[in-house]
């Protein structure tokens, strides 16, 4: 009987220690927050596309606002494609602009025309956020920097961080799979957050036997880098699909929200394989100029392939690091038909 009683007691004491665990983990360690991307030049809201941020239980939105790119004409950077809004401003999620910045842009530009180049995005971010009525509390910064624009790149991020600190406002900066493995020699970037580009993974190739999206293979040699990185990390996980144009090996471009009826029902295209179709004569597709032979490969992503990529980043991550967000890229409704509220729900649930 004593016995008996210290065993049971031994198992309320134990009972006792992993519930306090569990409660203090859990205030320690919240959910992340849920979010998409929207990477489009134009936001048109559909009820479909409502009902999705609803069902799913986004927090946030990641919004293009423009591209900064280098205009060799007048030999200084210049805004393109800025976002127009056919619809008013989401209403009940968070507004994150988002700029992505060319890297020849920094290149180019002179190191002391860095901090004009910061004060012409702000202005452009402030007034467009301004015209829609949207209050942001971040702004995110995504460029591909390289060694030979880091301390310019890094200066402009610091730039920016500075100026918005006075608002109570941060800059977070995407972070790419190489920036993760190799952190040592292409530095931190001086924002407050990165974000985790879980994606696009090596060089985009016209007879790839793999997806350059997302593979298991190349997952495996970079998310055990994940948990050592020193910047405050969030996550974006691939939804979306492209078709890679190459002529005689060298990738021409990418075809993005086309699917592959549309090809399969256009008679310049043939069938090769299950993935690959070849130009049967020249024409114009879409605006783009094909040769015959030229060949089309098409990469796809499938809720099956984003909860693999995010059980990789889960452990990669590991118990030292918790993402504070989690999103999925992109807020297409093409791509997002054949993702259910289920699956959404199955891939955020994991973090």
């Amino acid at each position: 009987m004593f016995r008996r009683r210290n065993v049971i007691a031994g198992m309320l004491v134990g009972g006792i220690v992993l519930v306090t665990f569990l409660f203090w983990h859990s205030l320690s360690s919240p959910p992340p927050k849920r979010a998409f991307y929207h990477w489009k030049t134009q936001w048109s809201v559909s009820p479909a596309l409502l009902k999705n941020l609803t069902d799913n239980r986004i927090d946030r939105l990641y919004m293009r606002f423009f591209d900064v790119e280098w205009d060799d004409v007048v030999n200084r950077p210049h805004p393109v494609s800025p976002l127009r809004f056919q619809s008013p401003a989401p209403t009940g999620v968070e507004v994150v602009p988002v700029v992505y910045i060319v890297n020849a842009v920094f290149r180019k530009l002179a190191y002391e025309d860095v901090e004009p180049l910061a004060d012409h995005v702000l202005a452009m971010v402030r007034r467009m956020a301004a015209d829609e009525g949207i209050a942001f509390h971040q702004l995110q910064l995504d460029c591909d920097w390289s060694d030979s624009t880091r301390r310019s790149y890094f200066h402009f991020v610091d730039l920016l961080a500075r100026k918005l600190r006075f608002e109570h406002k941060i800059v977070s900066s995407t972070i790419r799979l190489h920036q993760i493995k190799y952190a040592s020699h292409t530095g931190i970037p001086p924002a407050s957050r990165g974000m985790l580009m879980f994606y696009n993974f090596g060089r985009i190739r016209g007879d790839a036997t793999r997806s350059s999206i997302f593979n298991p293979e190349d997952a495996s040699l970079y998310a055990s880098y994940i948990a050592k990185y020193p910047l405050e990390l969030d996550l974006v996980l691939p939804a979306f699909s492209w078709i890679v144009h190459s002529r005689e090996g060298r990738v021409l471009g990418l075809l993005e929200n086309v699917g592959e009826t549309e090809i399969a029902a256009f008679d310049g295209f043939r069938k090769l394989s299950a993935n690959r179709y070849s130009a049967a004569r020249s024409f114009f597709f879409r605006g783009r100029y094909f040769m015959s032979g030229d060949l089309l490969l098409m990469e796809t992503t499938t809720p099956e392939t984003t909860r693999q990529a995010a059980v990789f980043a889960r452990r990669g991550a590991g118990r030292k690091k918790n993402y504070g967000v989690v999103a999925l890229f992109d807020l297409d409704e093409n791509d997002l038909k054949i993702y259910t509220r289920g699956q959404i729900e199955n891939i955020l649930a994991g973090f």
